[in-house]
C-alpha cells in the first residue's frame, strides 16, 4: 500500500479493490558483467539495439551507481558503435556480511577495457530482436553473464518511450496494387480526401454511440502518406479505427492477410463499455448477413447518380463550375461509397470462416481448398474488358480488310482509318462500343495523370493488335471448379454441415466478385474526375497560369480549388509546378523504397530506408499461394506492360498487378508477384482465369533470372528456379 505502489497499479489500469502479492523465488545468478538491454532507442523509437554494460551486478547500472559501456548495434546492417567508459567501480556480493551487496573497486588492468566482447554484444542484439518479436513490441530487457560466458535473461519488459515523439507505421504491400510507383500530388490530395469521407462515415454508421468515435476524428484525415511519391498505409491509424469494431483484435489476422501485412505490430486498442461492443456486435453480424442487401444498395445509387455526371460536357464549363461539379461528386457519391468497405469487411468475415470451416471439417486435406473454391466464382467484372477485346480480334479476323488495316505498324493512323473509312463503320462501332463500357479501365487506372483508352484510342489498337497476333488459350476455371466442388460434396456426408458450407460459400464467392465490381465502379469515377482536372489544366494554360496541360497534375486538389475561388496562400502555381517536377523528377531515378517504414517525430526528418533486398545464392523464394496448380515455364520478368508484350505460354513474374494487366495475367502460364494477399485483385483474377497464383514473393524481380527455367507451385506458394 505503499504510495508510488497504489499509484503504478492505477497508472496500469489494474483494480485497486484486488492486490494479491507474488513471491517470487528465484537461483541468484552470480553476475561478472550486467546491464540492460534495449530493443529500439526509447527516444526515438529507431531500430538499433541499445546495451548499457559495467561488471558486476546489474543494480549498479539500473540505480547508476557505476560507470558503464554503451553499445549500438543497428539492425539493419549490424554495425556496432561503442562509447567506453572508464569503469572505476562495480557491485558484488558482500561475502562478508553474508548477504546483501557492496560496492567495489575495478581492478585496474580492466578499467579502460571494453566490458562485453564483441561475441557478446552480438549474442544480445540476437536475444533483443527475438524478444521483440515474441511479444510483439519493443522490450527493455535485465541481462547478466556469469564468470563462465553463460547468458541470462533477468526480466523482459516492453520499452516505455518518449511520448513526445510520434512514432508511426507505414505499410504499401496492398495500396500498391492501385497505386504502384510514383503517384503525382493531385492523385494523392483526391484519394487522401475519398479515404477520410469514407472511412469516417462508414466507423460513424457502424458504432452505436458517436461520443467515443469523436476524439479520434483525425485519424481519418491521417489514413494515407506518401514517401518519395509513394502512398503508404498509416498503419497504427488503421488499426485504433478498426479496433471500436467487436473483438477485432480476433479478427486481426484475417484483416493483416487481407491487407497484405506479414509482421504482427502493436497498437493502443480501445477499451470500450460492454454496451458498446454488444451492440457494435448486433451491428456488425447484421451488417455480414446482409452482403446482398449493401452492393444492391451501392450500385441503385451509382446507376442513378453517375450516368448524370457522365453526360455532363466538360469542355465548355469554367473553372468554378469545374469545382462546383466536383464538390457535388464528392458530396453525392462519397455518401455512399463507404458501403464498398462495408463488403471488404464481409469478403474478409466470409473467407476467413471458409477457411476456417476447411480447417474444422478436415477438407483442408484437399490442397488448397479455401481458394480453389473461388474458381467457381460468377465472371468477375476485371475479366469482361478483356471478352470485349477477344470478341472484337475475331470479329477483325473475320474480315480480310480489317486484316490488312492491322497489318500497318502506325496505331494512330489505323484508328484514323477505322474512324473515317466506310468499310470500318461495324468495327467502329464494336470499338466504340468497348471504349463505352471499359473505356476507364487501363494500366494504373486510378493515377488521374495516367490517360485512358477513351483519351488514347491508340493504346487499344495496340492490345487488339497482339490479340489478332497470338490467339488466346482457353484456361481451365469451370473444370477445376466442377472438380473442386464434387470434393467437397463427397467430404461432406453431413445434410447440416453441407447446408451450412454452402451458405458461407455463396456469400463469400459474392462478396469477393462484388469487390471486383466495385472497383470497376470506382475506375469509372476516377475516369470523370480525370476529364475534369485534364479540362481545368487546359483552362490554365489558355490563361497563362500553367505551361502545360498536364502541369495540373502537379497539384493539390486543394490548391486547385483555393486558387480558382480566390482563396489560395500561393498565387504562383507554374512556380509550384516546376518544384514538383524537379522532386517528383528525382523520386522516378532513385532505388524503391521498401514497403514498410517506421518513422518517429516529423516522418520526413527520418531516413527512409531503401528496399535493401539482397541477391540469394539460393533458387527458392517463399510467397502465398492463392491458386492452385504447380507448373513450370519460362519466366518473364515485367515491371513495365506498356513497354513489354511477351508471348504466351511464359510465367509472368511483377511488382503488382492493377486491373490493366488482366490480359498479360490471361496469356501467362502462372503469375508470380511480391506483392499483394490472398483477396488482393491478382488472387482473385488468378483464381477465376484458373492460372497458378502466388502473391507475397518478395524480391521475386531482383532475384529470379529473366527467362529462367521456372518452377512454381501455386497451393503451398513455393517458387524454385534453374
Amino acid at each position: 500500500f505503499q504510495p508510488r505502489v497504489l499509484l503504478y497499479r492505477k497508472q496500469s489500469g489494474e483494480k485497486l479493490s484486488v492486490m494479491p502479492v507474488a513471491v517470487i523465488v528465484q537461483q541468484m545468478v552470480s553476475a561478472d558483467k550486467s546491464g540492460i538491454l534495449f530493443s529500439r532507442d526509447p527516444e526515438t523509437g529507431e531500430k538499433v539495439s541499445i546495451i548499457s554494460a559495467g561488471y558486476g551486478y546489474g543494480e549498479g547500472i539500473v540505480s547508476n551507481l557505476v560507470e558503464s559501456d554503451t553499445y549500438r548495434v543497428d539492425r539493419s546492417n549490424n554495425l556496432v558503435q561503442t562509447k567506453i567508459a572508464v569503469k572505476q567501480k562495480r557491485i558484488g556480493m558482500d561475502r562478508k556480511q553474508g548477504e546483501g551487496t557492496r560496492t567495489e573497486k575495478v581492478a585496474d588492468k580492466y578499467r579502460k577495457l571494453q566490458v562485453l566482447t564483441n561475441e557478446q554484444i552480438v549474442r544480445l542484439h540476437k536475444i533483443a530482436v527475438k524478444l521483440e518479436k515474441c511479444f510483439d513490441r519493443a522490450q527493455d530487457i535485465e541481462w547478466a553473464f556469469d564468470k563462465q560466458g553463460n547468458l541470462f535473461v533477468l526480466q523482459s519488459r516492453p520499452v516505455i518511450f518518449n511520448k513526445n515523439v510520434a512514432y508511426r507505421v507505414w505499410e504499401n504491400s496492398n495500396i500498391v496494387e492501385s497505386y504502384p510507383g510514383i503517384t503525382l500530388p493531385l492523385t494523392f490530395s483526391f484519394i487522401r480526401r475519398g479515404y477520410e469521407i469514407s472511412f469516417r462515415t462508414a466507423a460513424f454508421e457502424l458504432v452505436p454511440f458517436k461520443n467515443p468515435l469523436k476524439p479520434y476524428t483525425h485519424i481519418f484525415k491521417n489514413m494515407l502518406g506518401i514517401f518519395k511519391g509513394r502512398i503508404y498505409y498509416n498503419l497504427l491509424n488503421w488499426y485504433q479505427m478498426l479496433s471500436f469494431l467487436p473483438a477485432f483484435d480476433k479478427r486481426r489476422k484475417a484483416w493483416d492477410q487481407m491487407i497484405g501485412i506479414s509482421d504482427r505490430i502493436p497498437y493502443d486498442a480501445q477499451k470500450l463499455s460492454k454496451l458498446f461492443k454488444i451492440l457494435s456486435y448486433i451491428k456488425v453480424v447484421k451488417l455480414i448477413f446482409t452482403v446482398r442487401k449493401t452492393a444492391k444498395i451501392f450500385f441503385r445509387n451509382f446507376d442513378r447518380l453517375f450516368p448524370g455526371f457522365k453526360q455532363i460536357d466538360y469542355s465548355c464549363k469554367s473553372p468554378h463550375e469545374l469545382i462546383r461539379i466536383f464538390n457535388d461528386i464528392e458530396k453525392n457519391l462519397g455518401a455512399f461509397w463507404h458501403l464498398t468497405l462495408y463488403n471488404d469487411l464481409c469478403a474478409m468475415t466470409y473467407y476467413e470462416g471458409l477457411k476456417q470451416l476447411c480447417k474444422k471439417w478436415d477438407l483442408d486435406k484437399l490442397e488448397n481448398l479455401h481458394n480453389d473454391l473461388f474458381c467457381g466464382t460468377k465472371e468477375v467484372e476485371s475479366v469482361k474488358p478483356l471478352k470485349s477485346l477477344i470478341r472484337i480480334s475475331e470479329h477483325v479476323k473475320e474480315n480480310s480488310q480489317y486484316l490488312y488495316l492491322f497489318r500497318l505498324n502506325d496505331n494512330l493512323q489505323i484508328w484514323n482509318t477505322i474512324q473515317h473509312h466506310p468499310y470500318c463503320k461495324k468495327l467502329h462501332a464494336c470499338i466504340n462500343e468497348h471504349l463505352e463500357n471499359f473505356g476507364d479501365r487501363t494500366l494504373e487506372e486510378l493515377k488521374l495523370e495516367r490517360p485512358t483508352l477513351r483519351e488514347k484510342p491508340e493504346y487499344l489498337i495496340g492490345l487488339l493488335k497482339t490479340v489478332i497476333n497470338n490467339p488466346h488459350q482457353t484456361k481451365h476455371k469451370g473444370s477445376r471448379s466442377e472438380d473442386v466442388d464434387r470434393a467437397v460434396r463427397t467430404a461432406l456426408r453431413n445434410p447440416l454441415k453441407s447446408l451450412f458450407f454452402n451458405f458461407v460459400l455463396k456469400k463469400a464467392r459474392f462478396a469477393v466478385a462484388t469487390r471486383e465490381s466495385m472497383r470497376l465502379a470506382r475506375a469509372r469515377l476516377y475516369g470523370i474526375v480525370r476529364r475534369l482536372f485534364s479540362r481545368l489544366g487546359i483552362i490554365l494554360v489558355d490563361e497563362g497560369i500553367l505551361q502545360n496541360q498536364k502541369d495540373v497534375f502537379y497539384l493539390t486538389v486543394e490548391e486547385l480549388s483555393d486558387y480558382i475561388e480566390g482563396s489560395a496562400t500561393t498565387v504562383n502555381l507554374q512556380d509550384l509546378v516546376s518544384i514538383r517536377r524537379k522532386e517528383y523528377g528525382q523520386y522516378s531515378r532513385e532505388k524503391q523504397i521498401e514497403e514498410k517504414i517506421e518513422t518517429n517525430g516529423i516522418p520526413y526528418l527520418n531516413l527512409v530506408s531503401l528496399d535493401n533486398s539482397r541477391i540469394s545464392d539460393e533458387k527458392y523464394l517463399q510467397g502465398v499461394g492463392c491458386s492452385s496448380g504447380s507448373i513450370t515455364g519460362k519466366a518473364k520478368i515485367i515491371t513495365d506492360p506498356n513497354l513489354e508484350m511477351p508471348t504466351e505460354n511464359y510465367i509472368l513474374v511483377t511488382r503488382s498487378t492493377d486491373p490493366g494487366w488482366v490480359f498479360l495475367m490471361m496469356r501467362s502460364k502462372g503469375i508470380v508477384v511480391e506483392r499483394g494477399s490472398v483477396l488482393s485483385h491478382t488472387a482473385i483474377i488468378g483464381r477465376e482465369l484458373g492460372i497458378p497464383t502466388i502473391v507475397g514473393a518478395k524480391a521475386a524481380t531482383q532475384i529470379i533470372p529473366d527467362n529462367c527455367d521456372l518452377q512454381m507451385n501455386g497451393r503451398t506458394g513455393v517458387v524454385q528456379w534453374q
